[in-house]
């Protein structure tokens, strides 16, 4: 585990830029500073700026390192880091992106263009005197991040790198699973931005819903090809970052296991309206330094000797900011030791459950309503997608499940995913999942999600939808829910942008019904790390009744005791599941004193693996009714 958290680059976060302020104003006089115009084509330039040390050059020469600016950004914003960095001995240079700042050009978002771009400002770089031309590094946040990730796959000459925020096919992640998000808007109207025509009819294929299109232009020239950055073998560090509300992550952990050594990946707050939390901004400031350090400088700084993989995981408590604690971890390997899937089934009591569903088929109709054609797209975006008429016109409908009461903590990190079988009378419908965890005190706070908008379904039919949401590391608290919200506008109560839409919503009237019970098993999908333990009481609940469920041995081979301590006279059923939700084995059936209670399974015919104990109970006195489930493991 590490102790501090993580940098973000100075582009996204006030509070980063405003600690690098502190420290450009205490080291500027430190440096000489050089404004210049970089040729780029015969027509065009780039403005740059450029800080050398005051110390004497290194017999080599100063190593040198290129800083490249978030989107819709320039040169400026890069002063601090380029400061900071010059009073620790590089030569840094930082230059406006064409179409950004006082550099020539048209922006043509984030595409082989700007990249052809980069690297003729890598040969102006290593031009300049004193400067050791086998020691250059390169790094950007967002925008700035892809260059990165450019040199590294066009295997410019370059000796380490560092990613902030960006993914390898960033531009199809943002029309993942059928949605626009709506964070792609920022990219074509970004103020202080020069653009090409490209702009402009990508923005007619937004307005008016064209989703294939978008699809088939936008991506092309902009995401990388398959294969594309796993030949280099330039030393490469990426950050990621759970809550991004641009790329999620899942590509960029996806891609980084494949890049070749030497390589080192931080994935969790800090960038593209994350949470801000200081101990993970100096975490990462630690890294990148200790990285340059290492691969610029030739200088031992330990970072090679440490986990690869490192990440940071949200939890309760959350502050007045509405920002969760961040703990940092890390691992030697990825995916983490431990990880399990578990399907949380859909019932009809508006619960969800690791056990498979019984009783009767169930459903609910998730409509998308649209109350105003007069109320465009277009006088939307002018309101935010926000406010009294957007909310009335197009109009939130929900379907709330809830788990038991999580007797320990356990942890998610990874990729949830949804697997729901559906009936559509319309061609196009949205179908979103939002997770929450649910405190004692039934205040909920939102986690992360899962999007989803169909664009070809045959009106009339039925099938089985199975998506992947974005991933996430979160830590859900003994004694509190796991909370799933289908919802058609994906929409929520987290304080920092939790009022805005993460992905543009439908114009039109359609909806979508959702079936669950026997024969139609509809589930959200988690990877946890932890005994999803649940021992709990139904709505009415009564205060003061403890059921504890436990297992000894656990892992088993191929006897286990399991122990019910029973504070009162009960009713108890206790089942054992296999991983699929299929009963094996009833235990016990009947009534049981109030005690200690020991059942003795005998697995010695079954295969290794994870097995469920369920149990019920319902106490002779009172109304109310509680059940349990315990993970047990079987090794043989």
């Amino acid at each position: 585990m590490y102790n501090v958290g993580m940098k973000s680059f100075f582009s996204f976060h006030l509070v980063v830029f405003s600690v690098c302020i502190l420290l450009y104003t205490a080291t500027g006089i430190s440096q000489i500073r050089s404004d210049l115009y970089i040729s780029v084509t015969y027509s065009d330039s780039v403005d740059a700026v450029c800080y050398y040390p005051r110390t004497s050059p290194p017999a080599k020469g100063y190593p040198a390192i290129i800083d490249v600016h978030g989107f819709g950004l320039s040169k400026e914003t890069e002063i601090p880091f380029c400061t900071t960095y010059a009073a620790k001995g590089y030569i840094t240079l930082a230059y406006s992106v064409r179409g950004h700042g006082s550099s020539s050009g048209l922006s043509q978002i984030m595409s082989n263009v700007e990249r052809n771009d980069l690297a003729c400002v890598l040969s102006f770089v290593k031009t300049l005197p004193n400067i050791d031309t086998n020691s250059i590094g390169i790094i950007g946040s967002s925008q700035g991040g892809l260059h990165g990730l450019w040199a590294a796959a066009d295997q410019l000459p370059v000796k380490a790198i560092v990613c902030d925020a960006i993914i390898p096919s960033w531009a199809s992640d943002m029309f993942s699973n059928g949605c626009i998000r709506r964070t792609f808007l920022n990219l074509l109207k970004t103020a202080d931005v020069r653009w090409d025509p490209i702009r402009d009819t990508l923005w007619e294929f937004v307005r008016r819903d064209m989703y294939d299109s978008l699809l088939e232009l936008f991506p092309r020239g902009r995401d990388f090809e398959i294969g594309e950055n796993q030949t280099s073998s330039i030393p490469l560090m990426m950050f990621l970052k759970w809550q991004d509300h641009y790329f999620s992550p899942a590509d960029g952990i996806k891609s980084f296991l494949n890049f070749p050594e030497p390589k080192k990946l931080y994935v969790g707050t800090q960038g593209h309206w994350s949470d801000l939390s200081v101990s993970d901004w100096l975490f990462q400031s630690d890294q990148l330094s200790r990285w340059f350090q290492e691969f610029l400088k030739g200088s031992h700084s330990g970072i090679l000797e440490e986990p690869q993989f490192a990440y940071s995981c949200s939890s309760l408590p959350m502050d007045s900011n509405g920002y969760f604690k961040w703990t940092g971890y890390s691992s030697p390997t990825w995916p983490l030791a431990g990880i399990e899937l578990f399907r949380y089934y859909l019932h009809s009591d508006s619960l969800i459950s690791i056990s498979s569903p019984s009783g009767s088929v169930d459903s609910f109709y998730l409509e998308n309503k649209y109350l105003n054609p007069s109320y465009t797209f277009d006088t939307a975006f002018v309101e935010g997608f926000k406010g009294p008429r957007f909310d009335v016109l197009l109009p939130k409908s929900t379907r709330t499940f809830l788990s038991p009461v999580l007797a320990e903590d356990i942890m998610w990190i990874g990729q949830p995913k949804m697997r729901l079988f559906v009936h559509s009378d319309y061609k196009v419908f949205p179908l979103h999942v939002q997770i929450y965890e649910i405190d004692s005190a039934a205040n909920k706070y939102f986690i992360n999600r899962i999007n989803y908008t169909e664009r070809h379904w045959i009106p009339g039919s039925s099938a089985w939808i199975e998506v992947e949401g974005i991933p996430h590391a979160h830590i859900f608290s003994k004694g509190s829910r796991i909370g799933i919200e289908f919802t058609n506008i994906d929409k929520n109560n987290r304080k920092l942008l939790g009022n805005f839409p993460f992905v543009l919503p439908i114009f039109e009237n359609c909806g979508v019904t959702v079936f669950y019970g026997p024969g139609y098993p509809s589930y959200i999908e988690l990877p946890l790390i932890g005994n999803p333990v649940f021992v709990e009481s139904d709505e009415k609940g009564e205060k003061g009744k403890s059921f504890l469920l436990s297992n000894y041995p656990n892992p088993f081979n191929p006897k286990t005791i399991i122990t019910l301590d029973i504070p009162v006279k009960s009713m108890i059923t206790l089942k054992v599941y296999n991983i699929l939700g299929e009963e094996l084995i009833t235990l016990v059936e009947g009534f049981e004193d109030a005690g200690i209670r020991r059942w003795e399974w005998d697995a010695s015919r079954y295969s290794s693996g994870v097995y469920f104990v369920k149990v019920g109970i319902q106490p002779l006195q009172g109304s109310s009714s509680y059940y349990g489930l315990r993970k047990i493991l079987l090794l043989k």
